[in-house]
């Protein structure tokens, strides 16, 4: 891997090329779909957001997995509104000939978020989250729009982890239908920490985007990941100058005093954006996709 420093220099030139969509991004609509997790041997039936390709004919999916604050807006007043970052991302990606699957994870659960709460004391993992991944991808395959062996499963932060989580081929129970694999996993900052404590083994290639700075998750962890599982199809881009959220839009740089996680517990975590390490691990995402999904040849 090049050094952090020398990374947003290679990659600046081709910045221009994620300024401007190819084509218009046309609306998201809502669907909803069973997980595969139940609640009181009831399927959860979870709600989403599913944004068509721009293009015509059968096409990828991206399957979207929000952070530990939820799909929605927390700016008051905005409460109903998707979050800008996961808005942003879908319209990218759709204008792109990727269709875009945004999954709510915790409206079914009569949740909101889950950022201000001790990870031990959760009760919504990334094992939940894994079979909302699953419960996705057995709706993806009955869309004759969507191309069921060229799903990509992408996720932010809790939704990060919960990717690394469903692409680990070492779980041991035992689905009741098979489902195809997802052709490859990106993951915006983590928490990989889990996953060098346990037995883990990639089935599809993983690209990991995290700040150089993030004392949430940082990213020491997924480095020691990526070592640990060498050989395996698993990269790890680290953006200087960069920590938690440094994606979203127009998020100023603050301490979250509220958040009981982190580096260092009790001590609260930073986040905020920094607009040139974002238009760079976006390039490096599109980069990773077309070369695992063929998206160039369609």
């Amino acid at each position: 891997m090049p050094p952090i420093r020398t990374l947003l220099l290679t990659l600046l030139p081709m910045l221009l090329l994620i300024s401007t969509p190819l084509m218009a991004a046309t609306a998201g609509r809502p669907v909803q779909f069973p997980s595969l997790d139940t609640r009181d041997d009831t399927a959860i039936e979870l709600n989403g957001i599913f944004y068509s390709a721009s293009n015509d004919g059968v096409r990828p999916l991206v399957i979207a997995l929000h952070g530990c604050g939820g799909l929605y807006s927390a700016k008051k007043g905005h409460e109903t509104d998707v979050h800008p970052r996961h808005q942003a991302m879908a319209e990218l990606l759709q204008a792109r000939g990727y269709h875009v699957l945004l999954v709510d994870s915790f409206t079914a659960r009569g949740v909101r978020s889950i950022c201000t709460t001790l990870y031990k004391t959760r009760d919504i993992t990334p094992d939940n989250r894994r079979l909302d991944a699953l419960g996705a991808m057995l709706w993806a395959t009955q869309q004759k729009e969507v191309d069921p062996h060229r799903v990509v499963l992408l996720g932010w932060s809790n939704g990060g982890s919960s990717t690394l989580n469903t692409l680990n081929q070492q779980h041991q129970d035992k689905l009741s239908i098979a489902l195809p694999a997802f052709r490859a996993g990106v993951a915006f900052y983590p928490g990989c920490s889990a996953y060098l404590k346990k037995s883990y083994q990639l089935n599809s290639p993983l690209l990991i985007l995290v700040g150089e700075l993030d004392d949430w998750t940082p990213p020491a962890a997924c480095l020691s990941l990526q070592r640990k599982l060498s050989p395996a199809p698993l990269s790890v881009s680290i953006y200087p100058d960069s920590y938690h959220d440094f994606d979203a839009p127009d998020q100023p740089i603050r301490l979250r005093k509220d958040v009981p996680n982190g580096a260092h517990p009790g001590m609260g975590v930073t986040t905020g954006s920094n607009p040139v390490a974002r238009e760079a691990a976006y390039q490096e995402m599109y980069e990773f996709l077309e070369k695992n999904l063929s998206i160039n040849k369609l």
